[in-house]
């Protein structure tokens, strides 16, 4: 049985809408696929205006990873990482594209890209090529292994860089293979961090008056995002120990009568809270479970008292009965449980936004809530070139005839009102 998209509630708006923490700063974003885009969005969630560099042809690569019709024939890959964006399709292989797009980086305080390190110099766009016509742009560069080093010109792929990194090699369980990872952590911290070094570097240019160079590598993200891991390996000289599904504690995730629910019980405090809201205060009495090191000892045993007594009752009745006494749990949920449950609906984290082919288009909410700054009214992704004659006319100021012509000669597309 074939599904469409999901209900949504409409989106709530904040009482200080409008007021953005990064109004007035310009991004030119040649970037596509994941890590990028991603960055990028945080920006222009934050107010920044985005201006995103296409290819009159296709478009961003996840347009069609696949294209739905009912999401106005977009795919949910490209709707989820492009919103608060505007798009211009240009064509970076001619020369007209080209002077377009060196017009526009003219007018912007930060460029982004994530190509590998030969396509942007190939058309004369890199970093060295073009920092002195423009020594105020920030100059990001998002790669799998950055632009300097033996690796400088090798492709990289969340799944690949993750396993190079030792990421991959931690997603198991004791005595398994690895699993590929399903959420790809590594693309999308590095174009978190890709918006920091830019926040960052245009901070700096307030004092210095200069532009700079963002370098960021996936492969170093991925290093940096071990945190503890790495270090239990540097300290000790072994590799960290890879965690079961339960550990004594209790801490880890348990069958219940209907799911699953992961609980951490972090100290003897914790354990004592755990013990009376399961019915059995006795526990804490018993000499082989009343400190940490003993329940570490005799973790079996207490495994073997709790499993069956959380397996009596379902997810959410535990669920409210830990967090009553704060012990920290979490029922195990699916995507779909996740988007949709009562909490989630609460706090307007799921809304629709107005789509021009779609009506409407379901959106997942930014995690910045800034009280006085909150940003602007989000809007959903673009369709390709849907701002190419906007740009065009508005900020750079071209007339009918140049905007004709450049569309005669295939290196910009417009997008005409109502296509």
């Amino acid at each position: 049985m074939s599904q469409g998209p999901v209900a949504v509630p409409d989106r709530v708006p904040h009482p200080n809408e409008g007021m953005a923490a990064l109004s007035g700063v310009r991004v030119v974003d040649f970037s596509r696929m994941l890590s990028g885009p991603f960055g990028t969005q945080i920006l222009g969630d934050l107010g920044a205006e985005i201006i995103k560099v296409e290819d009159p042809g296709k478009g961003d690569d996840t347009r069609v990873a696949p294209a739905n019709p009912a999401l106005g024939g977009e795919s949910f890959f490209y709707l989820s990482i492009n919103r608060n964006k505007k798009s211009v399709a240009i064509d970076l292989r001619s020369e007209e594209g080209r002077a377009v797009v060196l017009d526009l980086i003219g007018t912007a305080d930060v460029l982004v890209e994530n190509f590998t390190t030969k396509v942007m110099k190939r058309f004369g766009l890199d970093y060295d090529s073009i920092k002195e016509r423009f020594p105020r742009l920030i100059y990001c560069s998002i790669s799998g292994y950055g632009r300097t080093g033996s690796h400088a010109e090798a492709a990289g792929f969340d799944s690949v860089v993750a396993a190079e990194a030792g990421v991959h090699w931690l997603n198991s369980l004791p005595d398994s293979k690895p699993v590929l990872g399903a959420v790809p952590y590594t693309d999308t911290t590095a174009g978190m961090n890709a918006a920091i070094g830019i926040l960052a570097a245009l901070h700096a240019r307030n004092s210095t008056g200069k532009g700079q160079h963002v370098d960021i590598a996936m492969y170093d993200t991925a290093l940096a995002n071990l945190s503890y891991k790495g270090y239990e390996y540097l300290a000790s000289g072994k590799d960290p120990v890879l965690v079961p599904r339960q550990n004594p504690g209790p801490r880890g995730e348990f069958d219940t009568a209907d799911g699953s629910i992961v609980i951490t019980t972090h100290n003897d405090k914790a354990f004592g809270n755990l013990a009376v809201a399961c019915g059995h205060p006795e526990w804490v009495e018993d000499e082989r479970f009343s400190s940490f090191m003993g329940r570490m000892v005799n973790g079996q045993a207490l495994l073997d008292l709790f499993r069956p007594v959380i397996a009596s009752q379902t997810s959410a009745y535990w669920s409210e009965k830990f967090k009553a006494v704060a012990i920290p749990c979490g029922v195990v949920r699916s995507p779909g449980e996740a988007l949709t449950c009562d909490y989630t609906q609460e706090m307007n984290l799921v809304y629709n936004l107005p789509h021009p082919t779609a009506g409407t288009v379901p959106s997942i909410a930014h995690p910045y809530r800034l009280s006085e700054t909150p940003g602007k009214a989000p809007v959903a992704a673009p369709l390709l070139g849907q701002h190419t004659g906007e740009v065009l006319a508005e900020l750079l100021g071209y007339d009918d005839e140049k905007i004709a012509a450049l569309k005669g000669s295939g290196s910009v597309a417009v997008r005409e009102s109502g296509e």
